[in-house]
């Protein structure tokens, strides 16, 4: 009996993985435009950190993945519906874990900070209530951390739908602040040629970390477990600390090596 059923297990496991095999040939993974995450050339190749490590796990499972850029929460929602298979760098939040699956591991951190103009004194010392009275601009769908979205709550927020909008407002003076994360920043003011007008200011907002993510359904488990095996073994042999050197992204401080 207790045979039977260490067989029926087996055979379970084992006609999982044929399915996926079978079945998931190709692949979908979305996002939105993140610096050296996820981006788009010119000629339509995509790029990035996040990009590199699904490549080479479908050239592992032997599957093809396709990509598409979307604005940021049409993203989330199309993984949520399992629409597409990944969702490349999501923060983690426990809204989100009620509606995406994560990877056991993040793959890049972010530092979250607010912008300034370089020609304006700011009152920003780490307590919200140094900046009561400031005109503050952030992205729609983002998260910041829970000690931000609990303490702005009754601060003056403007939501943007895309970081360039909000970089341009900062720059002309419309806006006081703008909460953002320094890795998409820097790379949207050297677009804008606006380097000079903006800049990061401390303390820092808080730490985030990137994942990739996938549908909650349970038809979707076998591909984020065998990701979750690849993406082990890349922090294992050190191919995720090169590729984070060759992006130039920061990567959590448990995938580090000593």
């Amino acid at each position: 009996m207790i045979f039977s059923k260490a067989y029926a297990l087996v055979a379970l496991l084992v006609l999982g993985s044929l399915c996926f095999t079978a079945q998931a040939k190709d692949l979908l993974a979305v996002g939105t435009s993140f610096s050296q995450i996820f981006e788009q050339k010119s000629n339509g190749e995509y790029t990035g950190l996040g990009v590199d490590i699904l490549n080479r796990f479908a050239e592992q499972q032997k599957v093809t993945i396709h990509y598409q850029i979307a604005p940021w929460r049409r993203a989330q929602s199309m993984v949520e519906r399992g629409q597409a298979d990944i969702l490349i760098g999501p923060y983690h939040t426990k809204e989100r874990e009620a509606l995406l699956a994560f990877s056991e591991r993040a793959f890049y951190r972010d530092e979250i900070v607010f912008y300034a103009r370089k020609d304006r004194i700011n009152s920003w010392n780490g307590e919200y209530h140094s900046i009561k009275n400031q005109r503050i601009g952030k992205m729609q769908g983002w998260s910041y951390g829970a000690t931000f979205t609990e303490q702005t709550q009754t601060l003056t927020i403007n939501e943007f739908v895309d970081l360039k909008s909000g970089v341009e407002r900062l720059s002309r003076g419309d806006l006081d602040l703008l909460a953002t994360n320094r890795r998409n920043t820097d790379a949207e003011q050297l677009k804008l040629k606006i380097s000079n007008t903006i800049e990061p200011i401390l303390p820092i907002i808080d730490i985030q970390d990137g994942f990739m993510a996938f549908p909650k359904q349970e038809q979707f488990d076998p591909l984020r477990y065998r990701f979750d095996r690849f993406f082990e073994e890349m922090i294992k042999n050190g191919t995720l600390t090169t590729l984070g050197q060759k992006y130039r992204v920061t990567l959590p401080l448990l995938i580090l090596p000593y």
